[in-house]
């Protein structure tokens, strides 16, 4: 079965992880400060908090957010990770859908949620691709997730600089992947030491709402620094092989989503009410293909965000991995030619 996903792991990652475990300190300390400057430096945002995962990153900038004004509703895409849903709700904030257009982009009137309504929106950068309604004026406070298109840019800036807050994740399968982790970017001083106060309850200086373990370990933090060494020749190698996978789309029952600028994290096409028959053909023949949102949180989809409902029986997202050898190239092209006719 050729993955979805592949991370790579080389020597390089071995011997940070080596000198880690030989350091005796494996819990957070110099690598995660360390990968704080990091992304810090890549973002242009000065502030910044390392944590265990891109959903409490979420939560706890919902919170941080909410200790200077209280927020009630908070607008998510629909069509999105369902920890995004699941965030919010742990922020005790209610979740707002924001229905997609057919690029997977927001739509313009963003569904069922005008933006006057809402406390917070969260803004995606989905799939690789870029979220143009990060670059203009919204009502409320903005956090860009750029979990998925972490290195892209958004009018000559990195995606993440435009709203008050950006999360990150560095999660295995992401783009800036090692193996767990995430973190809280801002300008805002004063967010991110209460957000750095709720992160760990037996190190705050102040006494919040909240506090839980999320910090993270150096061993996370030095593979995800590793893997950010990697990231801009691994978005490259993609944007090859995605140019070279839009030529077997011509006279398919399938059309290439558009993926416009981008880090080509997901290769993915749209078959007309057609993504789960495919999804099953293509991994009955060795290709792991999948839907590019797992699972849907919103209910009723159809009838209060169409244009998800739409993605979801649409999508396909194809193997798109950096190490793609001639042959699992060549028999992903096979298999797709086959299944999409």
């Amino acid at each position: 079965m050729i993955p979805h996903s592949r991370p790579r792991f080389g020597s390089a990652f071995i011997e940070a992880v080596t000198k880690v475990l030989q350091s005796g300190h494996v819990v957070m300390g110099g690598q995660v400060a360390a990968l704080e400057a990091r992304v810090s430096g890549k973002l242009g945002l000065p502030h910044a908090v390392a944590l265990d995962s891109g959903t409490s990153a979420l939560m706890l900038a919902l919170r941080a957010l909410g200790q200077k004004k209280p927020l009630r509703r908070v607008g998510i895409p629909a069509y999105g990770c369902g920890a995004l849903y699941y965030a919010v709700l742990a922020a005790g904030c209610e979740p707002v859908w924001m229905d997609c257009g057919d690029d997977l982009r927001l739509h313009a009137d963003c569904g069922r949620a005008p933006a006057e309504t809402l406390d917070a929106v969260v803004l995606v950068h989905p799939f690789g691709m870029v979220e143009p309604m990060a670059a203009e004026a919204w009502p409320c406070p903005v956090i860009e997730d750029i979990a998925q298109s972490a290195g892209a840019q958004l009018q000559g800036r990195p995606v993440g600089s435009f709203g008050d807050v950006a999360v990150v994740s560095f999660h295995a399968t992401k783009p800036w992947g090692g193996a767990y982790g995430g973190m809280v970017l801002s300008r805002d001083a004063e967010l991110c030491t209460a957000i750095a106060d709720m992160r760990n309850p037996d190190r705050r200086r102040t006494w919040p709402a909240y506090a839980g373990h999320h910090q993270l370990s150096d061993l996370h933090a030095v593979l995800a620094i590793e893997r950010i060494g990697l990231a801009d020749a691994e978005s490259r190698a993609r944007m090859r092989l995605a140019t070279a996978m839009d030529a077997w789309f011509g006279e398919l029952d399938a059309v290439p989503v558009p993926r416009g600028d981008g880090n080509a994290f997901r290769y993915i096409v749209r078959t007309p009410g057609r993504a789960e028959e495919v999804i099953a053909a293509l991994r009955e023949h060795g290709v792991e293909a999948a839907r590019p949102v797992a699972s849907l949180a919103v209910n009723d989809a159809q009838a209060v965000v169409p244009g998800t409902w739409r993605a979801w029986q649409d999508c396909v997202s194809l193997p798109l991995l950096p190490d793609c050898s001639d042959d699992e190239f060549s028999h992903i092209g096979q298999v797709v030619k086959a299944c999409m006719r």
